[in-house]
C-alpha cells in the first residue's frame, strides 16, 4: 500500500509537470521522455521512486497503460522500438532510446538516455 502511494504522488508530480496530452503521432518522438506503467508494478513504482528522487525537476509523461488509449500507445511504442518479446513495463521512451524493466543496469541506462533532456532544460531556463 505504501508503494501504491507512492506511485500517486510520482504520476500526480509527472502530470503536474507535463502539462500536455499525448496523441498518437508523437508518442515516443524524441520530444519528452514516456513513462508507461502499472500501478500494480512493483519494478514501476522503484524507477519512479529513483527518478523523482534524482531527477525532481525532469518532465515526463506518465502512462498508465491499465487505460485502453494508454495502452494503444503502448502498443505503438513497441512496434516503433521493435519489441518482439512480451512487452512489460515500466517502459521508459527517450526517442531513438528505450528501457524495458527496471534494474540496476537500467538505472544506469536512464542516467546516460536522460542527458540530452536535461541539457535541453538547462538551455530552456537561459
Amino acid at each position: 500500500m505504501k508503494h501504491f502511494g507512492a506511485l500517486i504522488l510520482f504520476v500526480c508530480w509527472l502530470l503536474v509537470g507535463c502539462g500536455q496530452k499525448t496523441n498518437e503521432s508523437e508518442v515516443c518522438d524524441g520530444r519528452k521522455i514516456y513513462f508507461f506503467y502499472q500501478t500494480s508494478c512493483s519494478h514501476c513504482h522503484d524507477a519512479a521512486k529513483y527518478i523523482k528522487n534524482k531527477y525532481p525537476l525532469l518532465e515526463i509523461e506518465a502512462l498508465d497503460v491499465q487505460q485502453k488509449k494508454n495502452f494503444n500507445l503502448l502498443q505503438k511504442a513497441a512496434k516503433k522500438y521493435q519489441i518482439s518479446e512480451r512487452i512489460g513495463t515500466p517502459l521508459i521512451c527517450f526517442g531513438n532510446e528505450y528501457i524495458m524493466g527496471w534494474s540496476e543496469k537500467n538505472k544506469r541506462l536512464f542516467d546516460v538516455f536522460v542527458q540530452p533532456f536535461l541539457a535541453e532544460k538547462i538551455e530552456k531556463q537561459n
